[in-house]
């Protein structure tokens, strides 16, 4: 029990008695003023306030409780420390009254001294009651500080204060909403239509027309491949939308409203007297300058490449060598591109591009670790369980599996491995499959108000796989944090449990915990440029008009043009370069075939059956070989068919340099092969001269490359699991030949006229054939 404050006999003061031979007088009485006793500091308690036994405290749920454990705790008795009590007994009234004595007699040992009017001395805790100078000039400075911060609070509570400024904007006296609109006002425009120009070399900005450059990137834009393309390039266009540029108004607004609070009086008067500048800054979107400073890596640098592991298909863990590299500073990228869109310069900024020493983040020997302790994860292998059914799978069944990113440790970095969840998750539902449990979960999608719903048959259940995954992860690879201590657990087994399938969720939390995931997945890359501005919009328009189609179970047809519509301005298509009549033209919808082939890649690798689909009369480098799709509404189109007993949603998802379109649903498990014929020769291209006297004099540039008409092959078998024959089917191409075609200035001599003229200049701004990749 807690022992009540003031109940012990140590609380209690020693009764005062006199000293031996001195007398007592009934006027010697404590010194009381307002009915309160005067005790000596020592010892004195507060008589407000809680003793420290019944001080309030929490439980571990955060709930106050008191410190007795069977209820509150009951104040202590007041004695001399608390409120004076008046003498009740006979025995009390008499020490107090002898304790009074002494007011008037000061000694007795000589006998009766005249009498004197008592003399009442100050007690001395009287004195002690009295507040110092030090607290009064406290409590003074006190009174002034919060009547200061009182009239602040009244004259600046909802206001910047005065001297505080963003970037060239005065934002002194202004609230809030008031700041942000005089930002958005002074800064707003400068994004609108920003761009810039950078350049490989100072060469290149000295020589480069960037008019006939950036026409000759569109002429060409589906004609070279990514690589061959990021080979030449001398020139990138740097779009403040392009790159998600943005002004944070609302974040700089809140650091020059925090001038003054969050840093004090002492920031209030350094703004009042000499001002405080918020710099005006950007945001970016990161996975777009990371795309445009990769691509200028390749051009003018070698990427860094770290060491890493891979794992063959017997479950053998090898090093991968890596190297140091030159490559673009992101930072200073994104600062040379701030200073550009926000210097407001209508006809853009330009800038020489440098690459910089990358040194390595993963080492030999920090890969060395990684291998070593993927290796002995491979060498124990681990064990699943469903319903009775137990797998063990080797070191070869999950090399596939393994998967690594670099993450960072304290000030370096380490190869962390993990398991491809992607990867996993289909070959474990694949493995329930073949043990009977086909059928065990059905789903169907729809699409309301912007969400897409995810609906299972009622009775539905599914196989918790992400749950196994993840405990699987864990328990392999948890512990490994880059050391050279880690053991593999021994005989690693991760059973699988059964969950009851939602009637109905969202495609996020149906992904998340496993019902649905991802059937197949396809990307197709792209040229990006201020020259390619309309065919990127047209790509991203059709991207976005059929993501989220729903191809229906049990045979139903998705058609490429009955999604999408007609590739027309009304439906947000502009002119961009495509195919018309056996030559590179600008129409509108051009880049919309880039879309249809990755969708038909996407399906091919699915092995859903194709219905209707057909090449494009010409060779396209870019695409793999005999595997493009063109489009033509409502004449060519694409279509499938859903052979499976769970409708499948095709979704898209897309960079400015990149398209992805993947097939979710639940995976009907079909295991797809192909082989790609040889080639055959067909007729040899031409060679034409196109005169365009819109161009400056001495202009010249490959328009349309050339290329030899060719046929190709590609067969296809889709087996289920068990290795039974369900469709097969050959995808013929015939391409055309495509003559090569110039386009020149007025003035300007044929390159025949060029060699004749041996040793003389040609003037203007002739550029370099582009190379076409044979496909052979």
């Amino acid at each position: 029990m807690v022992p009540r404050s003031g109940a012990s006999g140590g609380d209690r003061p020693p009764t005062s008695r006199p000293a031996a031979g001195t007398s007592r007088s009934p006027l010697q009485m404590p010194s009381v003023r307002d009915g309160r006793s005067r005790p000596s500091p020592a010892g004195r308690r507060p008589v407000s306030g809680p003793s420290p036994d019944s001080r309030r405290r929490t439980d571990p749920h955060g709930r106050s409780r008191a410190s007795c454990p069977h209820g509150s705790a009951r104040p202590a008795p007041r004695t001399a420390q608390g409120r004076f009590s008046e003498p009740s007994t006979r025995a009390d009234r008499g020490a107090a009254r002898t304790a009074s004595s002494r007011l008037r007699h000061t000694g007795a040992s000589h006998g009766a001294a005249p009498y004197a009017a008592p003399h009442i001395q100050a007690s001395p805790l009287a004195a002690s009651r009295r507040p110092p100078f030090a607290v009064i000039a406290f409590v003074v400075v006190a009174l002034l500080a919060a009547a200061v911060f009182g009239i602040d609070q009244i004259v600046n509570g909802s206001r910047i204060y005065q001297g505080v400024s963003v970037g060239s904007v005065d934002v002194s006296g202004m609230t809030a909403d008031e700041a942000r609109s005089a930002v958005a006002a002074a800064y707003g425009d400068r994004l609108s239509g920003a761009r810039g120009y950078i350049f490989a070399s100072e060469e290149a900005r000295g020589t480069v027309d960037v008019d006939t450059e950036l026409a000759e990137q569109a002429a060409q834009a589906e004609q070279l491949s990514v690589e061959e393309a990021r080979a030449d390039k001398k020139l990138w266009i740097a779009e403040a939308g392009a790159l998600g540029a943005r002004i944070p108004v609302s974040e700089l607004v809140d650091e020059a409203f925090a001038v003054g609070r969050a840093t004090g009086p002492g920031g209030r008067l350094q703004a009042a007297t000499g001002g405080v500048n918020v710099p005006v800054r950007l945001s970016f979107d990161d996975e777009a300058v990371e795309a445009l400073a990769s691509d200028i890596d390749e051009s003018i640098g070698r990427p860094r490449q770290d060491w890493d592991i891979e794992v063959d298909d017997e479950g053998r863990a090898s090093l991968v060598e890596g190297h140091d590299g030159t490559i673009v500073d992101r930072t200073e990228l994104t600062a040379l591109l701030t200073q550009g869109f926000l210097g407001g310069d209508s006809s853009g900024f330009s800038f020489v591009a440098e690459a910089g020493y990358a040194p390595l983040r993963i080492d030999e020997g920090t890969a060395e670790r990684t291998r070593a302790a993927v290796q002995a994860v491979l060498d124990e292998g681990i064990a699943f369980t469903f319903e009775g059914d137990t797998w063990q799978l080797s070191g070869r069944d999950i090399a596939p599996w393994i998967a690594t990113d670099v993450e960072a440790a304290g000030e370096g970095f380490y190869l962390a491995p993990h398991l491809d969840d992607a990867r996993a998750r289909a070959d474990i539902a694949q493995m329930i499959r073949d043990a009977g449990f086909a059928t065990a979960v059905t789903v169907s999608f729809e699409v309301a108000e912007g969400e897409v719903w995810v609906s299972a048959a009622s009775g539905s259940r599914y196989p918790l796989v992400a749950d196994a995954l993840a405990d699987a992860d864990e328990m392999l690879f948890g512990s490994f944090d880059g050391g050279g201590s880690f053991s593999p657990p021994a005989s690693p087994s991760v059973e699988i449990g059964w969950g009851a399938a939602p009637e109905r969720t969202t495609f996020d939390e149906a992904i998340q915990c496993g019902l649905i995931g991802e059937i197949s997945s396809f990307t197709t890359e792209y040229n990006d440029g201020a020259g390619t501005a309309s065919r990127r919009h047209n790509i991203h328009r059709a991207a976005d008009l059929l993501t989220d189609s729903v191809a229906a179970a049990q045979g139903g047809q998705w058609s490429f043009n009955a999604v999408m519509g007609e590739a027309n301005e009304g439906n947000g298509f502009q002119a961009a370069h495509a195919i018309v009549n056996g030559e590179y033209e600008d129409a509108i919808g051009g880049g919309i075939c880039q879309v249809a082939t990755t969708v038909f890649n996407a399906v091919f690798e699915a092995g859903y059956p194709v219905t209707e689909r057909r090449n494009h009369s010409l060779y396209i480098s870019s695409y793999p070989t005999g595997r493009d799709a063109a489009i033509a509404y409502p004449d060519l189109d694409l279509t499938w068919v859903n052979d499976g007993t769970s409708d499948v949603l095709l979704r898209t998802r897309y960079t400015d340099s990149s398209l992805t379109v993947t097939l979710y649903g639940v995976d009907p498990g079909y295991v797809v092969a192909s082989q790609t014929g040889e080639w055959t020769e067909g007729d040899p291209f031409g060679k034409r001269v196109v005169i365009d006297e819109s161009e400056p004099e001495g202009t010249r540039y490959v328009k349309t490359a050339g290329a030899d008409g060719r046929c190709v092959t590609v067969h296809r078998t889709v087996r289920d699991r068990a290795g039974t024959v369900l469709h097969e089917e050959d995808f013929a191409s015939s391409y055309a030949p495509i003559d090569e075609v110039t386009v020149v200035g007025p003035n300007t001599p044929t390159a025949e006229e060029e060699e004749a003229d041996e040793g003389s200049e040609s003037p203007g701004t002739d550029k370099e054939d582009a190379r076409v990749s044979t496909g052979d």
